[in-house]
């Protein structure tokens, strides 16, 4: 193999001949003499071919690493090493969803991609710039153009995402993203209706639609549904121990109540590796869902949806018909399914006489025995003095977190950046000017973590004295 290493300004700081492997989660170039260079995959961010069978890398420091004469290694090494990349990228600039992604090789906007579809987002990887994420919520439509083999992602405030050159899996990725921005939209209501059993069709309807995954709504709009409903969901989602801290908060501005999925029921089969039969095809809802459903054709419907696997039995929908609001308040970790199981065990079954095999299924039980609640509530706080106040409402051992705010456009802009993000909050108040910070590279090159921490004010634990530290940092 033989490589050149160029710095940002297109001086060559190093050529010669040598080994390239990967090593240890990492792309390993060994000179037949000097020191060896060592590459992450997250620090790839553009992969491209300058010559013919040269392997470009733009590296995220600025240096281009070329590679050539690997010989007939040369696709398999791109292939893991692209892959690596991927994954690592997802990592490092915490894009990654719930739950275990289905990946298609394809393009966007033009540009080839590794495009991923989780339980609660699309994930574009490109072979060249910054990777996006586009939780469903924001998804206001999915369509296809003429041909049929380009499709189109609707999302605001930008044109819609062409995504393409997926050949025969064209259908497939369509009709799997269409079912998972349905399934999302599905899981709340679902989750809403055990929350809200006195509320009407029509007005669960526009509940859901304000409430989307992730996605906080106003005080105010909910009043406007019905005056019962802010209420009731603050209560149903508030633990004990924030009950007088979220008091406090809705007497301090305007106020936003969210729910965030943090938790996928899906599990990948294992055993023998991918197993197929027309006979006996993968058992979705396996032991979980018997006898949840109703007699009739409805029950039969019902039944056949969860059965037959994603995307209908993905994310926390889980046996609602069944349990109800002991479900909802157990996946908020209010311990509403104390000695209930929301699902049976998934043993490996013998599928052949000499190996056992465990099918793809769902696992209602990780809703409820997760050590941190399956879904995440949250409620924003606009003061006049110009502050968004972030408090978890139950989680353990959560702060509270203060960021300037102008308006409710700035507020919404702050809890879209708080999704794309998972909602997790280490790398906003974490140093990352260190080169021994885990969180530098992801605040350099992701734009809504940039944004949460330049907007950071700062965080108050709960302990003796809250109350005067959060009116400080709201002075």
């Amino acid at each position: 193999m033989h490589f050149r290493l160029i710095a940002s300004g297109g001086a060559l700081l190093d050529e010669g001949d040598g080994t390239a492997e990967m090593a240890g989660g990492a792309l390993v170039v060994t000179p037949q003499a000097g020191a060896v260079l060592r590459v992450a995959p997250g620090d790839i961010v553009g992969i491209d071919e300058p010559q013919p069978y040269v392997i470009g890398l733009h590296l995220g420091d600025g240096a281009r690493l070329e590679l050539s004469r690997l010989g007939n290694l040369r696709t398999q090494f791109l292939a893991e090493l692209s892959e690596a990349r991927v994954t690592d990228t997802e990592q490092v600039l915490l894009l990654d969803g719930v739950g275990t992604a289905e990946t298609f090789p394809g393009a966007a906007d033009g540009v080839p991609a590794d495009l991923r579809l989780y339980d609660d987002a699309l994930v574009i990887v490109p072979a060249g710039g910054l990777a996006e994420k586009v939780p469903y919520p924001f998804v206001r439509g999915v369509t296809t153009d003429a041909s049929g083999y380009t499709i189109l992602v609707e999302v605001p405030g930008r044109p819609p995402i062409a995504l393409g050159r997926l050949a025969r899996r064209t259908s497939e990725f369509l009709d799997l993203l269409r079912a998972r921005v349905g399934a999302a939209s599905g899981r709340t209501a679902h989750f809403l209706a055990a929350l809200l059993p006195g509320l009407g069709p029509v007005a669960l309807r526009s509940v859901a639609a304000l409430l989307r995954d992730g996605l906080a709504a106003a005080r105010a709009d909910l009043e406007a549904v019905e005056p019962t409903v802010f209420p009731a969901l603050l209560d149903a989602a508030c633990a004990p121990e924030r009950a007088a801290i979220a008091r406090q908060l809705l007497g301090r501005g305007q106020a936003w109540l969210g729910f965030k999925q943090t938790v996928s029921v899906q599990r990948e089969g294992s055993g023998a590796g991918p197993w197929r039969d027309s006979a006996r095809p993968p058992v979705f809802d396996h032991d979980g869902g018997g006898g949840y459903f109703a007699s009739g054709a409805s029950g039969m419907f019902a039944a056949g949806m969860m059965s037959a696997g994603p995307p209908y039995a993905m994310g926390f929908d889980g046996p609602f018909a069944s349990l109800g609001p002991a479900l909802a308040y157990g996946m908020l970790g209010m311990g509403g399914l104390q000695g209930v199981s929301a699902g049976g065990p998934h043993l490996p079954r013998s599928v052949f006489p000499h190996e056992n095999v465990t099918p793809a299924h769902t696992d209602y039980a990780a809703l409820t025995d997760a050590d941190d609640p399956a879904v995440l509530a949250f409620l924003l706080c606009l003061t006049p003095s110009g502050h968004l106040v972030y408090e978890v409402l139950n989680g353990p051992d959560h702060a509270t977190y203060v960021f300037g705010c102008r308006d409710a456009d700035q507020a919404a802009q702050l809890n879209r950046a708080l999704d794309l993000l998972g909602f997790r909050v280490e790398g906003i108040y974490a140093d990352a000017s260190s080169a021994g910070s885990q969180y530098r590279k992801a605040a350099e090159r992701l734009p809504a973590l940039r944004i949460l921490r330049e907007r950071f004010v700062g965080r108050v634990v709960h302990t003796d004295g809250w109350d005067a530290q959060l009116a400080g940092l709201l002075r």
